[in-house]
């Protein structure tokens, strides 16, 4: 059954809507077709083919419908293909769900013109109870509407632009009709009813041309004689004094809303013209053709032509009223930017550091011993000549015991053998006697030894030997260690990309770990010119200066961070050139 057969089938909607579904049916050979509108859980039925049943359909497909959006699906089941396809309605705010089953998938063209002949059907019977027209006005819509089906087999744009005006031409009875295209801002003429190449430098087509910008314009239907409602046709009128005082009527192209193009039909002065409900329904078919005519043209022309149209219609979105949040939030980003490209700030170099010091001793046990007693701990402040700790002495002591009552004995002897007149074993007592002293000096002097003393003013650092009580110790063994604070510095671990900031004489703050609420002042001094290879990467050590006076708290070993003031750079500058560099190494230039 033919589009105008299932027009003519009666002006019932409930008759119109099953000779629809069944037409669809027997044409794609289908074995269910159903037309439906879903408003939330409730289904609206329109009409349905022979031998369709939504209720024993699979639940998959009954989910898929309740579900249905502005997507077509797609859906296997059983060997039998569902497809459930939402269809709005051009012109109207109305929209309905086409669910069709079939044996075999449908491909995308038989889809695309499943889609349009039932589109084109509704539009039809719409247009035709609302104009309420004769059996032969009725006709005439029909045949009319039968070109989107014309057009939307059409493979450019070029033959669609022909196609469009041979059969308006044919069933309205035209002396010309002429399609127009915008570029540049201006109408071209594309096709006409007569065929061959179309020349936009004659004067009749500059004619054409403004007509149909004065349409394009109003963006309404303009002609001569005058429309109702319209108030400027003063092109129409120039062409058609200049031309017999024919009938002339321009059709703007819409497409979302923006004038594409325009149709421009050509009557002669003795014709009857063309009548408001030709108007009306032609107005329609235009509003159906016109999407399709866009996407043809998109496609048309040469991979340049086609990319720089692109390129102007993403451009001018972003001039439009559509999507106004992401347009500002686009404008705000890039002012930001800006505005970062501009606004200067301290650019510093962040680096790790330790607190050292100048001064440092390592308290070692003068001789071999016991440990007596320890009189400080790790992390006391001592003073010069503070006792630290003691080594056992009773050892030492019975030793210069003893030494002393030889040296007693010795004397004794020496007295007796002078009185006996022995001058050779007084000698030799003598001699033992001076031995005896030599040894009681050497003990005494470890004696003295053993008591360690703090030999500066400073800290302990190393040397827990509270549990080290009665434990022995070797000559020379470590067990303590003592730091200055007084001469205290900070030694930085720079990384090798900022090393090259640094110059002597810079100032910045440094932050310990454990009180970064507290900042000090530092002063670049040195840095060592070899690199440090670490897991991390390269760094390179550089030694600041606190120009503060030292705390009571500071002890050596301490970490934190120290940040170096170079010059001021811009924020983008700042906190994308590391990014920049990266870039830069990966890409090599």
């Amino acid at each position: 059954m033919s589009l105008s057969e299932t027009l003519e089938s009666g002006s019932d909607p409930s008759d119109f809507w099953s000779c629809l579904v069944q037409t669809v049916a027997d044409q794609w050979q289908l074995t269910e077709c159903v037309a439906l509108q879903v408003d939330g859980e409730n289904l609206k039925l329109f009409g349905s083919s022979k031998n369709s049943n939504l209720r024993a359909a699979p639940v998959n497909v009954r989910k898929a419908i309740m579900a249905a959006g502005t997507e077509f699906k797609s859906i296997k089941e059983l060997e039998t293909y569902w497809s459930i396809n939402p269809i709005s309605i051009v012109g109207s705010s109305s929209s309905f769900t086409l669910v069709c089953a079939c044996p075999t998938e449908l491909s995308e063209p038989e889809q695309v013109k499943l889609q349009t002949f039932v589109e084109s059907a509704v539009i039809a019977f719409s247009a035709q109870r609302k104009a309420d027209s004769s059996e032969s006005a009725l006709s005439e819509i029909s045949r009319v509407v039968d070109l989107g089906l014309i057009i939307g087999e059409s493979a450019h744009f070029g033959e669609a632009a022909n196609r469009l005006c041979n059969e308006l031409e044919t069933e309205l009875a035209a002396m010309r009709v002429t399609l127009g295209w915008r570029k540049k801002g201006l109408m071209e003429l594309i096709a006409t009813n007569h065929g061959g190449r179309i020349r936009n430098d004659t004067e009749i087509a500059g004619a054409l041309g403004r007509a149909m910008d004065e349409a394009a314009e109003q963006d309404c239907e303009v002609g001569v004689p005058s429309i109702k409602g319209v108030g400027i046709n003063r092109q129409h009128k120039a062409f058609s004094e200049a031309h017999a005082n024919c009938q002339i009527l321009s059709m703007p192209l819409r497409e979302n809303g923006e004038v594409h193009g325009s149709v421009t039909i050509e009557y002669s002065q003795d014709s009857d013209g063309i009548s408001q409900e030709r108007i009306d329904a032609l107005r329609v078919v235009l509003d159906l053709v016109s999407p399709q005519l866009v996407n043809l043209y998109q496609k048309s022309g040469w991979i340049g032509s086609r990319a720089w149209r692109s390129v102007r219609q993403r451009f001018a979105s972003l001039l439009g009223y559509r999507h106004t949040g992401w347009k500002l939030l686009g404008v705000s980003l890039a002012l930001t930017f800006l505005l970062c490209c501009v606004i200067p700030i301290k650019h510093t170099v962040k680096a790790p550091f330790l607190l050292r010091t100048e001064a440092s001793a390592d308290v070692t046990a003068p001789f071999s011993g016991f440990i007596d007693t320890v009189d400080v701990n790790v992390g006391d402040v001592v003073r010069k000549g503070q006792v630290l700790l003691r080594l056992d002495r009773r050892e030492l002591l019975m030793q210069r015991i003893e030494l002393k009552a030889q040296r007693e004995r010795s004397l004794a002897d020496s007295r007796r053998y002078e009185a006996e007149g022995d001058l050779s074993q007084m000698k030799l007592s003598q001699l033992s006697i001076e031995q005896a002293d030599a040894k009681l000096t050497a003990l005494n002097y470890r004696l003295d030894l053993s008591e360690i003393c703090a030999p500066f003013d400073g800290v302990i650092v190393e040397g827990d030997l509270k549990e080290r009580l009665s434990s022995p110790t070797q000559v020379g063994e470590k067990l303590m260690r003592i730091v200055e604070i007084s001469d205290t510095y900070g030694e930085l671990q720079v990384d090798e990309r900022d090393i090259h900031f640094l110059k002597k004489g810079m100032e910045g703050e440094l932050a310990f770990t454990s009180r970064p609420e507290d900042k000090f002042r530092v002063s670049l001094d040195s840095y060592e010119p070899v690199a440090v290879v670490k897991e991390t990467g390269t760094a390179f050590r550089v030694r600041v200066n606190l120009t503060d006076s030292p705390e009571s708290w500071w002890r050596p070993g301490m970490s934190g961070v120290c940040k170096v003031d170079i010059e001021n750079r811009s924020v983008a500058w700042v906190y994308l050139h590391r990014t920049w560099e990266f870039v830069r190494m990966k890409l090599w230039f």
